[in-house]
């Protein structure tokens, strides 16, 4: 079995193209609830520590209305970035002081070294880097439309 970052790509049910929690905590429940009715993370519980402990830590990528919160975990059972978005905005307590629209959140097993989930979190980083591309995530019509846009520009 070959770890690869591309196997992380979400598939139409880990895209929200309505994420609807105002508030980052509750926010990345639903996405890793989202991402245990896929199957991909066995425990909700255990998850949402990791991650929060890791935004506690230090904060995902947090800016330009973007957000990228990640963890390793061993509830994480496949390697997943969850895509959603939020029309009204995620206060995220970014440094621009923007509310987040975008999110991408990155799960990893702990078979994943720690170079190769830094290497997805880069990955999705530069999803959202170029102002067109969030743009076109912000307008996508669907989940399906979302997906797409992160597929073609997934390096």
């Amino acid at each position: 079995m070959g770890i690869t970052v591309a196997s992380a790509v979400p598939h139409p049910a880990l895209c929200i193209p309505d994420l609807g929690p105002r508030k980052r905590e509750a926010a990345i429940h639903s996405m890793i609830a989202r991402a245990h009715q896929a199957g991909a993370v066995r425990d909700i519980a255990s998850v949402l520590d990791a991650v929060l402990m890791r935004e506690k830590l230090s904060a995902g990528v947090a800016a330009k209305g973007v957000a990228i919160p990640h963890a390793r975990a061993l509830a994480v059972l496949e390697p997943r970035w969850i895509v959603a978005r939020s029309a009204r905005g995620i206060d995220w307590g970014a440094p621009d002081r923007q509310p987040v629209q975008l999110v991408t959140l990155v799960l990893s097993p702990p078979e994943w070294s720690a170079a190769t989930h830094l290497e997805a979190v880069a990955r999705a980083s530069a999803i959202t880097r170029l102002v067109r591309l969030r743009t076109r995530l912000l307008d996508a019509a669907d989940a399906e439309a979302m997906l797409a846009l992160v597929r073609t520009a997934a390096p």
